[in-house]
């Protein structure tokens, strides 16, 4: 099986791909800087792109099975424009006219829920996005909806507050409806949406995850 990876030399896509290939899988790397990859494997192909060329991302995905994205808007204050959420718009579009389905990709609990119960991860983390991070909330919000209602076999990996060091070797799933801490460790985030690959369970919904 070959997965497409986009934002594949970030710190969350980087333990992806390494995870990834340890796992067998073939892995297509979508990246602007190709240098930031600094290891090799022969399952290992790194493809130069920016998220604004459509053509490019269509060429990319078109002999891969699973297309997932470890992308997020920037958390700066002051940080204009929508870049991620344009990236998602061509992502989807050219899975569409490639005839692929399968789509995995990172969000927060600002991206309401149907199956969401109130509570302070549902609640008050997207009141502190909003507050905080109005740019990126409001690209996650539109992210999520052009997802959403994309007609593919989505997932969304809602997440808090990702960290370097090891949160917990259990990976705690909710809706709002059970408590988690919102500290998780980047490689627990990588390892659940390589989960999800083979994993039907969270099709077209929207877990957030914590430890």
């Amino acid at each position: 099986m070959t997965i497409a990876v986009f934002g594949a030399s970030g710190a969350i896509g980087k333990l992806l791909v390494k995870k990834a290939l340890n796992d067998g899988y073939k892995i297509k790397a979508y990246v602007r800087n190709p240098k930031k990859i600094d290891f090799s494997h022969p399952n290992l192909t790194v493809v130069e792109g920016e998220l604004n060329e459509y053509e490019k991302i269509k060429t990319f995905i078109r002999d891969t099975d699973v297309v997932i994205s470890t992308l997020g808007p920037s958390m700066d204050r002051n940080a204009t424009g929508t870049p991620v959420l344009d990236g998602h718009i061509n992502i989807i579009k050219a899975m569409k006219n490639e005839n692929k389905s399968r789509f995995i990709t990172l969000g927060t609990p600002s991206i309401k829920f149907e199956k969401d119960k109130k509570s302070l991860v549902s609640v008050l983390a997207p009141i502190l996005g909003r507050l905080f991070v109005p740019n990126g909330y409001k690209e996650m919000v539109l992210l999520g909806n052009e997802v959403k209602y994309s007609n593919l076999n989505w997932t969304i990996v809602r997440i808090l507050s990702p960290v370097n060091e090891d949160t917990s070797s259990d990976i705690k799933v909710t809706f709002g409806d059970k408590k988690i801490k919102w500290k998780i460790s980047r490689k627990n985030i990588a390892s659940f949406m390589l989960d999800q690959v083979k994993d039907s369970q969270y099709t077209k919904s929207m877990p957030i995850i914590g430890s």
